[in-house]
This record gives structure tokens, C-alpha cells and sequence, in this order.
């Protein structure tokens, strides 16, 4: 069974809210897969407003690593408001460097999702044919979960990956589950369990988690990690032991990923 980690930070958590982003070595990332015995990792940055040069920089650095180690894949980062410079960078980052989709991070970013900025950014994915991995639980944006209902109505073309499923607003989730297989609705949306499972469980709340990522189907649910700032092995371990089907686990851990991401 093929396990791929779709969410490990290539940078050192803490320079993230820097504009001098450091990373990991590749060999904490491998040591910790093997640990974990972990085929793949899908490596993440995250890019800062109005430093285009850093940006470049670093979807540079994280596509010679890729290409270096071939248990790696990356997924580059722009910031949406940065404007037509932003999909520039886009182009070259699939085009030319061969990253396979793009990360954001509203928290981090200090993005609004409901800002028409990421529209353009999101249709442009689709235009390149690559996914988008988006984390999902910004505690300051209480409308936050239907911004992202109405930008996935906004661009139906788009492979969009919402990390950690709302985390303590799992249960707004559930509107993505109600319209699965509505012909009105284009389900184009997949979830990473990254952080969700861990947290609730062997809480009162796993049961209701469980109930409402079923309800999104087996086929989108995706093994997750957060790497460094969460173990690896004990990430695919809660996963693992959450109360999934025996037939979905391989789909969570790695068959939802290698579609994806086409391998």
C-alpha cells in the first residue's frame, strides 16, 4: 500500500512569519519517513506579499530538491495579491520548474479568501492543470467556510485540496458532503485529515468528525501530516485508526494522491 504525505512544510516552522524563509534538510524530512515508512512527502511553502524575488527563490529551491530526491514533490506558493506578477510566477513554476500545484495559507498570507484576487489565481491552476492545497481554519474569519463554498462555485475547473477540514468548524463541512453528486454542483474538492484526526481523537468529538468527512467521500479524503510541527508516524497512525472502512484507508494514505497528483 502506497502512503503519501500530501501536507509536510518544507520550511522551518519558524521562519514562516518571515521574510528570510529557512528549510528543512532533506534529511529530517527522509529520516522521518522512513520512521514512519512513508513513500512519498508532498513538500509546501509558503510565499509573503511584495517579495517577488524571495518567491522566486524559493520555488527555485524547493524544485531543485525535487528534482534532487525522487521521494519529493512540491507544490510552489504566490501571493494572489501580487497581481499579474503572481500568475506569471505560476507559469513558470509548472511550466519550467515542475511543481505540481500551489499552496496557500489565509492565516499566514493574510488573505481574505473571499477576495476576488484568488479567483483569478485559482482559474489560472486550472488553466495549468495543477491542484491547489488551501488551509482551512482561520479562527478570525467566522464567514470563512462559505468564502470558500462560493470560490469553489467561482472556479469548478479547480482541483482545490482544503486542509484540515474547518479543524473546529469541521461541521460547516458538511455542506461540501450534502452536495456530493448533485449534477447542479461540480464536486471538484478534496480534503487533507492533516491535524483533524490527531486532534479529536479519543475525544467526544470523533464520531462526528468521522460521520461528517464520510459524508465527502472516500475518493477525497487524503493523509496528511503538517511535518515538522506534527510526527509523521503518529499522524498516519490516528488516521489509520480513526474508525475509516478497511477499504478506504488505502485510498486516504496514498491511491487520492497519486491521482491527483498524477503520478
Amino acid at each position: 500500500m502506497v502512503k503519501i504525505d500530501f501536507h509536510v512544510h518544507a520550511q522551518k516552522l519558524e521562519t514562516l512569519l518571515t521574510d528570510q524563509p529557512e528549510f528543512l534538510e532533506n534529511e529530517v524530512i527522509l529520516s522521518s519517513m522512513d520512521e514512519a515508512s512513508i513513500d512519498y512527502s508532498l513538500l509546501l511553502v509558503i510565499a509573503k506579499q511584495g517579495n517577488l524575488e524571495n518567491t522566486r527563490k524559493m520555488n527555485d529551491w524547493l524544485a531543485t530538491i525535487c528534482k534532487d530526491e525522487k521521494k519529493f514533490f512540491g507544490f510552489g506558493s504566490i501571493h494572489p495579491l501580487d497581481g499579474e506578477s503572481a500568475l506569471e510566477e505560476m507559469d513558470r513554476c509548472v511550466k519550467e520548474l515542475d511543481l505540481r500545484g500551489f499552496k496557500f495559507h489565509p492565516g499566514i498570507q493574510n488573505l481574505d479568501v473571499g477576495d476576488p484576487s484568488l479567483v483569478k489565481v485559482f482559474q489560472k491552476a486550472a488553466e495549468l492543470k495543477v491542484p491547489i492545497i488551501i488551509d482551512s481554519w482561520d479562527p478570525r474569519d467566522a464567514d470563512q467556510t462559505m468564502k470558500f463554498f462560493n470560490l469553489a462555485l467561482a472556479c469548478p475547473e479547480t482541483k482545490i485540496c482544503f486542509a484540515h477540514v474547518g479543524m473546529h468548524r469541521f461541521m460547516e463541512y458538511y455542506i461540501f458532503g450534502a452536495l456530493n453528486g448533485n449534477p447542479f454542483f461540480k464536486m471538484n474538492v478534496y480534503f487533507d485529515l492533516t491535524s483533524i484526526c490527531s486532534t479529536f481523537i479519543n475525544s467526544p468529538f470523533q464520531e462526528q468528525v468521522r460521520w461528517i468527512t464520510e459524508r465527502l467521500g472516500s475518493e477525497r479524503l487524503l493523509f496528511g501530516s503538517d511535518f515538522p510541527g506534527n510526527n509523521q508516524k503518529k499522524s498516519l497512525d490516528d488516521i489509520s485508526n480513526f474508525g475509516y472502512q478497511n477499504d478506504w484507508i488505502p485510498k486516504i494514505l496514498g491511491e487520492n494522491a497519486l491521482k491527483l497528483l498524477k503520478i
